[in-house]
């Protein structure tokens, strides 16, 4: 009895959060609370969410922080993550030529990858990819071994700060 309610409340909260995007585009000011003091249908039940004003005002809206970054008006947010390492080099003549030859390479193979090249003394380095969890990386990592397969030994999963795109 208890999972058939929990299930409903969440098909609720579900539909409930669908229909903010449409009803949202119409009168920005509504929000999941509107949706839930309205009068329940039949065989529906009543939801009440006992909150403070100040925290129903701040649903829905950004806080800016430390890890959130505005470029060219798109908003970021900077995380822990994962980036696959194409290329590490420290090789000060031929590094950095070399770190930018394979960006544009992988460039040509997939338009729309994040590519970064970054110089820590003495390594530059081409990292590729933003990926929130480990088995998206390994997804790339795959496909890049696959398509580059002369520096298969080089290219793994690296731990970093990566940035999502927030809409």
């Amino acid at each position: 009895m208890k999972r058939f309610f929990l299930h409903k409340i969440l098909l609720i909260l579900l539909i409930a959060i669908g229909g903010l995007n449409f009803a949202g585009a119409q009168n920005p000011s509504f929000s999941i609370f509107d949706e839930f003091e309205k009068k329940p249908g039949k065989g529906e039940g009543t939801v009440i969410i006992h909150q403070s004003e100040a925290l129903k005002a701040l649903v829905g809206t950004r806080i800016d922080s430390e890890n959130v970054d505005v470029v060219n008006g798109k908003t970021f947010l900077i995380t822990k993550g994962y980036r696959v390492q194409v290329y590490s080099g420290n090789d000060q003549r031929k590094s950095k030529d070399h770190a930018f030859y394979m960006q544009d390479q992988l460039r040509k193979t997939y338009s729309d990858i994040q590519t970064y090249v970054t110089y820590n003394a003495p390594f530059w380095k081409l990292h590729v990819g933003n990926y929130r969890s480990y088995e998206e990386a390994s997804e790339m990592l795959r496909k890049l071994r696959q398509d580059f397969p002369q520096i298969r030994n080089e290219i793994y999963i690296v731990e970093d700060e990566i940035r999502l795109q927030m809409e």
